[in-house]
């Protein structure tokens, strides 16, 4: 009887755990800023930059009861990418895809999380006969949200290192560079988050 009780229990908490559970997907407008740090071997030295530009977010997961959520986090952007080696100056695409965990109060909106990125892309346009492109992103991203009704007001950073830089164009240059790029990035955005 005793285990029949538990079981009765158990079974409870799972039927009332499911009707709490679901999928979540959460639509955004970024404008992201992002300060960029080029090695080169020696004897050359590191060269600066800067991306700004507006992109879209999308993040698309598992909630339980509102409060926790998990999921896959994807963006892309257009932003300005600035540099000071060869005064680099060309509108560029960018994406980039992690995962992401967090947790919200339902009562007073304030939404917190973390994730990772494991991939993505810089690709700057040809500027003063130099063209570049940046791959394997990677590394940690926090963001902190308030939510008001059905719309969340966020902030984000990421601090992404891009493991390979390819020269697709620089007279008759081109190919695979020993540098990486780092790129620490700002983000504000509006997001839409509901869940099925």
């Amino acid at each position: 009887m005793r285990n029949l009780s538990v079981l009765m229990l158990v079974l409870g908490f799972l039927v009332s755990a499911q009707s709490y559970a679901g999928f979540y997907i959460e639509p955004g407008i970024t404008y992201e800023k992002g300060d960029n740090e080029l090695e080169w071997p020696a004897p050359l030295g590191d060269s600066t930059g800067n991306t700004k530009g507006l992109g879209v977010n999308l993040k698309l997961g598992y909630h339980y009861d509102s409060v926790f959520f998990m999921g896959l986090d994807g963006s892309y952007s257009q932003p300005k990418f600035e540099h000071s080696a060869t005064d680099y100056d060309a509108d560029a695409k960018s994406s980039l895809y992690g995962v992401i965990l967090g947790g919200q109060m339902p009562n007073i909106g304030l939404r917190i999380w973390g994730g990772y990125i494991f991939g993505g892309e810089l690709d700057p346009e040809e500027s003063g006969g130099v063209d570049v492109k940046f791959t394997g992103a990677k590394g940690p991203k926090v963001g902190l949200g308030f939510k008001i009704f059905m719309v969340s007001l966020n902030v984000e950073y990421m601090d992404l290192e891009y493991d390979d830089s390819e020269i697709e164009q620089a007279g008759p240059i081109s190919g695979e560079i020993d540098n990486k790029l780092k790129n620490k990035l700002g983000l504000v955005s509006i997001s839409l988050p509901l869940t099925l």
